[in-house]
């Protein structure tokens, strides 16, 4: 039963929402001027509006890979940094192409605009490119100013899957860079009481929540067995499941929790 108690034990920690300030505008794609998204830069690169894949709001960007080196948007302002101040860089993207692949981005460097140089490599650029999933990744990073940088410059940087990839799609959103001790822990007891359904089902599962959210269908001993971004009320087909015990979770963009349901 270790694996439930870990389960249980990390909705118990995520039962609270995150309080940050975002230091990026628009980071959620949700304003857009003549098909480009506002306070972005995204010169030389191939950038669209979905309206129909989103993870929050009501639409994300996508990005297209170039044929070769890669291409990269950041937001059209800098943003200052503190010498010894902990930042993260996190966001949801989703990479179901085989022709493309992504690794977020960060330059700190020592002046804003052009008359700054590129401090280094830093623990906000990735390591490792992303893989091919149908469902929405998370991906964060966090770490310190180096030590003659005043701004920072995050991005989104797509790359051709292999030299003979073309034309390769990657979607973004809810993109954040902020200031990690802004984070605040903030009652979610209402998100709780706003999420409702029935503790024992059939061949579908409805949940009653405040907004699109993503829900997790755990066996008792933590094995996931579904993923769904789904609205409240939307249907999630359970048919193949065997009869028995399991723990929901659900998480939107500000908070998670978690309940029990028997598939009879």
């Amino acid at each position: 039963m270790k694996k439930l108690y870990t389960l249980l034990a990390f909705v118990a920690i995520s039962a609270t929402t995150n309080a940050q300030n975002n230091l990026i505008i628009n980071g959620d794609f949700e304003a857009w001027t003549e098909g480009l998204p506002n306070s972005w830069f995204t010169t030389g690169s191939t950038v669209a509006q979905s309206t129909s894949v989103f993870y929050g709001g009501t639409s994300s960007i996508s990005l297209t890979a170039p044929a070769s080196s890669n291409k990269t948007i950041s937001p059209t302002t800098d943003i200052p940094v503190t010498q010894a101040v902990t930042y993260v860089f996190s966001g949801w993207y989703l990479d179901n192409d085989a022709n493309a692949k992504f690794k977020n981005w960060n330059q700190f460097r020592t002046a804003a605009g052009t008359g700054g140089t590129d401090t280094g490599s830093n623990p906000l650029q990735a390591a490792a490119f992303s893989t091919d999933s149908p469902s929405w990744q998370f991906f964060t990073a966090e770490g310190v100013p180096s030590a003659t940088g005043t701004v920072a410059r995050p991005g989104l940087r797509v790359y051709p899957e292999s030299p003979t990839a073309t034309g390769g799609v990657i979607y973004f959103d809810d993109i954040m860079f902020y200031d990690k001790s802004t984070l605040g822990v903030v009652d979610v007891k209402e998100f709780d009481n706003q999420v409702k359904m029935k503790t024992v089902v059939s061949n579908e599962l409805k949940i009653e929540m405040p907004s699109r959210a993503t829900v997790n269908i755990y066996s008792l001993d933590g094995k996931l067995f579904s993923s769904n971004r789904v609205n409240s009320n939307e249907a999630i087909n359970i048919q193949s499941l065997a009869s028995g015990v399991y723990v929901v979770t659900i998480q939107n963009d500000f908070a998670k929790t978690s309940r029990k349901f028997i598939k009879k």
